[in-house]
């Protein structure tokens, strides 16, 4: 994939039950983010003390998703639903469902360096509470293959909803 341009943020209105969007984020230090403009000081030690499943941790304002890869592009879909969509693990080596709260409603994907991307506006409603599944694939290197052969993929499926307690449906095997 070719990268997309850092720093252009996207508006848009979502009428339907799914809206999708795919392209590739910046990684650094193995996370990328979904963060509101301006995420609370310390956000990332929050939000890796949070929920320790290996995968995602979220605070108010931001959401962190950690990779395999401490560097790099990383291939990520991101879907905006109306509702909860039915849950599919399938293929997947992890997948992660949070809950995550925005006072601004203006969290958008960000590179672990701080730039924007151009994916959608992810709080669509605007400000309140919002559940987050992250599914990844590709995070643990098979036996003999190289930094350099990993591809990792990533899928976002974002929708209103109440805050609720960590699930954990899909882990892959250590």
């Amino acid at each position: 994939m070719i990268p997309l341009g850092a720093g252009a943020l996207l508006e848009y209105r979502v009428t339907d039950a799914m809206w999708v969007c795919a392209g590739v984020v910046r990684v650094a230090r193995f996370f990328f983010a979904l963060t509101d403009p301006d995420p609370p000081a310390c956000w990332h030690w929050q939000a890796n003390a949070r929920d320790d499943n290996g995968l995602v941790g979220a605070t108010d304002g931001a959401v962190l998703v950690r990779t395999g890869c401490g560097g790099g592009w990383v291939n990520l879909t991101v879907e905006l639903h109306a509702e909860r969509p039915t849950v599919e693990t399938a293929g997947w080596d992890d997948a992660v469902e949070v809950s995550y709260r925005t006072l601004v409603g203006q969290s958008h994907v960000r590179s672990a360096r701080g730039g924007g991307t151009d994916f959608p506006r992810i709080s669509f409603r605007g400000p309140g509470s919002y559940r987050i599944r992250v599914h990844a694939r590709g995070r643990q290197l098979p036996a003999g293959r190289k930094g350099s052969d990993r591809v990792e993929d990533y899928l976002l499926q974002v929708w209103p909803a109440p805050a609720g307690r960590t699930e954990i449906l899909r882990r892959a095997e250590d």
